[in-house]
């Protein structure tokens, strides 16, 4: 079965506009070229919030083009991922929802002791939508901070209105995964912000410190989203490098748990946390102006990021 993802990219022809488009491999089309209109289930979604509205037709319409125009094929127009603008692939101005400290490697080597998912509930944050960007974009070191941390993490994106489901239904509200980085301000100002300590927001909700994508992968495409390699390097050093199956709450139990404190809406997304090997749990080195930051979660994507001044 060919691996592929819904991706928002720059119309590089029509001003600021944006063209829902697909990407395979390090290829990317416009759904509009790949599919011909005798083809389409309905009319070409203009932007991915309207996509979620027939996603699994257009998955599957998908899947039978590529078949007959793969990425290699010259019946279509393919251009090469270096050559597009991307965007953020989700929709747009989504909820946020963060998990703190979900990985079992990450919280040993902060000296902590794991929480009982049998007995707590998973820990989560908010972020604006208007911290994501998109893959080969710029993330800028906010002004006066100089701790900027990495935390490689997949992220799910749902694909249908979830209120107060069970742990068996919650993978069934989810249409795909993406590759994230929580990009995160360690400065004593955001860690110990009076009266009440840490400040979330100055943290990690800073424009452009939530990169996102490049694409969105079909969950019918990832069957084992809790068993999948993630890594990120720094100017080609790998920082982190675990696998998902270290989550202490699954994708599984923070959809529920989320879902019994409010509903979530098609094209919210969920940062499911990050593994060991942060800056802040013990080496020190913080990102800086110039470098270059690649994760990866095999079977979703490579996201790559550059860190610019601020």
């Amino acid at each position: 079965m060919t691996t592929f993802g819904f991706a928002t990219v720059l119309d590089e022809d029509g001003g600021d506009g944006t063209v829902l488009s697909v990407m395979a491999g390090d290829r990317v089309l416009p759904l509009h070229d790949l599919v011909s209109e005798e083809e389409r289930p309905t009319p070409v979604p203009d932007t991915f919030d309207a996509l979620l509205d027939q996603w699994d037709a257009w998955v599957d319409t998908v899947l039978r083009a590529l078949r007959t125009y793969p990425p290699d094929d010259a019946g279509r127009p393919w251009r090469a991922a270096s050559e597009v603008t991307f965007l953020p692939p989700t929709a747009y101005r989504p909820t946020v929802y963060c998990a703190g400290a979900n990985y079992r490697d990450h919280v040993a080597e902060m000296g902590a002791v794991p929480p009982d998912p049998a007995t707590a509930r998973p820990f989560h944050f908010l972020v604006p939508g208007a911290a994501l960007s998109g893959h080969h974009g710029e993330s800028p070191r906010p002004p006066g901070m100089r701790r900027l941390d990495w935390e490689a993490e997949l992220a799910a994106v749902i694909g249908r209105r979830a209120d107060s489901v069970s742990v068996e239904e919650a993978l069934d509200y989810v249409a795909g995964y993406t590759v994230a980085n929580d990009l995160s301000c360690r400065d004593d100002e955001a860690l110990s912000a009076p009266p009440f300590g840490i400040h979330w927001l100055l943290q990690k909700g800073w424009r452009g410190l939530k990169p996102l994508g490049p694409a969105v992968v079909p969950a019918s495409l990832v069957p084992t989203p809790h068993d999948l390699p993630i890594r990120l390097s720094v100017n080609g050093e790998v920082r982190q490098n675990s696998n998902t199956n270290q989550m202490i709450f699954s994708l599984a139990e923070q959809i529920s748990a989320l879902s019994k404190l409010a509903p979530l809406h098609p094209g919210d997304l969920l940062l499911s946390g990050t593994p060991a090997g942060t800056a802040a749990a013990h080496q020190g080195r913080y990102l800086e102006p110039g470098d270059e930051v690649v994760v990866e979660v095999v079977g979703v994507g490579r996201l790559e990021t550059r860190v610019t001044g601020g």
